[in-house]
C-alpha cells in the first residue's frame, strides 16, 4: 500500500511539473507572440517613417532643382506640382496664386488628374477666380497652415465638389506659399484616390517647401523691380543734345 500510495504521489508530481512546465511554455509562447507583434508594428512605423522621408527629401531636392533653371514662377509651376504628385503620391494638384488687385486667388498651373474627369476638373479649375473665403486653398491662406483631410468634399470649392465626388478624389493636403515675413502669396493643394497616412514628414516638409517657393517668387518680384528701375534711369538719361545741353550725365557724377 505505501509502495502504491508513494507511485500515485510520484506520478500527481510529475503530472503538476508537466502541468507547470506547459503553462510556462505557453506563457511564454504568448510573451513571444506579443513581442513579435509589438516588433512587427514598430517595423512597419519605422519603414512608413523612412518611406515619408523619402518622399520628403524627393520632393523638396525636386522642387530646389526646379526652381534653380526658371526665372518666373509661372514657368515652372507646372513642373513644381508634378514633383509633387510623384514625391508624395498625389493624383491631381493646383497652383493658386493671389491676385492683390482683386483680392482673389487664381490657377496659374494644374497637374490634371488620370481619372475620367480630370479634363473638366482642370477645365473648371481654371476658370475659377476663388475669394478667399471658398475651399481648400480659401481656408489655408486665411488661417496660414497646412491642412490635410480624408473629407475633401465637404471643404473644396461648390463647383469641384460634385466632380471630385464621382472620380473619388476624397484626400486632399494643401499648404501655403509664403514669404519670407510669413505672409501668404499662394496656395498649393493636392488631391487623390487613396486616404492619407498619419504621416508628419509631409507637413514638415510641404511647409518648407511653400517657404521656398515663396522666396524664389519673392525674389524674382524684386529682382523685376530693379531691372525696371535701371530702365527706367536708363531713358531718363537718354535724351537729345539740345534737351539735355545743361544736364550732367550720370557717368560723370562722381
Amino acid at each position: 500500500m505505501a509502495t502504491a500510495a508513494t507511485t500515485n504521489a510520484l506520478s500527481q508530481g510529475v503530472a503538476k511539473v508537466s502541468q507547470t512546465r506547459l503553462e510556462d511554455q505557453s506563457f511564454e509562447a504568448d510573451a513571444l507572440a506579443v513581442v513579435k507583434a509589438e516588433l512587427e508594428q514598430t517595423k512597419a512605423h519605422l519603414y512608413g517613417v523612412l518611406e515619408g522621408a523619402r518622399a520628403a527629401f524627393s520632393a523638396e531636392d525636386g522642387i530646389v532643382r526646379a526652381l534653380a533653371d526658371a526665372e518666373q514662377i509661372d514657368e515652372v509651376a507646372e513642373s513644381v506640382l508634378e514633383v509633387l504628385c510623384e514625391a508624395f503620391e498625389f493624383d491631381t494638384a493646383t497652383f493658386w496664386l493671389l491676385d492683390p488687385e482683386y483680392g482673389k486667388l487664381f490657377a496659374i498651373a494644374h497637374r490634371q488628374s488620370p481619372t475620367r474627369r480630370g479634363r473638366f476638373i482642370e477645365r473648371e479649375i481654371r476658370s475659377l477666380q476663388m475669394a478667399l473665403s471658398e475651399g481648400v486653398a480659401g481656408r489655408v491662406f486665411v488661417e496660414r497652415k497646412e491642412f490635410l483631410s480624408d473629407d475633401a468634399l465637404s471643404i473644396v470649392h461648390p463647383a469641384l465638389a460634385e466632380l471630385f465626388e464621382a472620380d473619388g478624389l476624397h484626400s486632399v493636403c494643401a499648404f501655403m506659399v509664403a514669404g519670407h515675413d510669413g505672409a501668404p502669396l499662394g496656395v498649393i493643394e493636392m488631391e487623390r484616390c487613396a486616404p492619407l497616412a498619419p504621416d508628419h514628414a509631409i507637413d514638415s516638409s510641404v511647409r518648407v517647401i511653400g517657404e521656398r517657393i515663396g522666396t524664389f517668387i519673392e525674389f524674382n518680384q524684386l529682382r523685376w523691380r530693379y531691372f525696371s528701375l535701371v530702365a527706367d534711369l536708363k531713358r531718363g538719361s537718354s535724351v537729345t543734345p539740345r534737351q539735355g545741353a545743361d544736364v550732367i550725365p550720370l557717368e560723370r557724377v562722381a
